[in-house]
């Protein structure tokens, strides 16, 4: 669910909207009536190492002379 407040709202309660963002709300703040931000959920990025093992067998390497022939190609096109 989205909440929209106004600036003076959210300076007051700006506690209580950060527990409702935390809790998956979104809430807009608006000045005069006309949003201007929105406050979200930060959602960290894991950084987990990729495994690409899986594809082995499936991908072939490119040459450097068929990375120059897909280029032009490309450039002909």
């Amino acid at each position: 669910m989205v909440k929209q407040v106004n600036m003076h709202e959210a300076k007051t309660n700006f506690s209580k909207l950060a527990q409702q963002v935390e809790a998956g709300e979104e809430v807009l703040i608006a000045r005069d009536g006309k949003v201007i931000m929105k406050l979200s959920k930060f959602e960290e990025e894991l950084s987990v190492p990729r495994d690409f093992s899986s594809l082995k067998g499936l991908v072939s390497p490119i040459s450097d002379e068929e990375w120059d022939r897909m280029d032009q190609e490309f450039l002909d096109s």
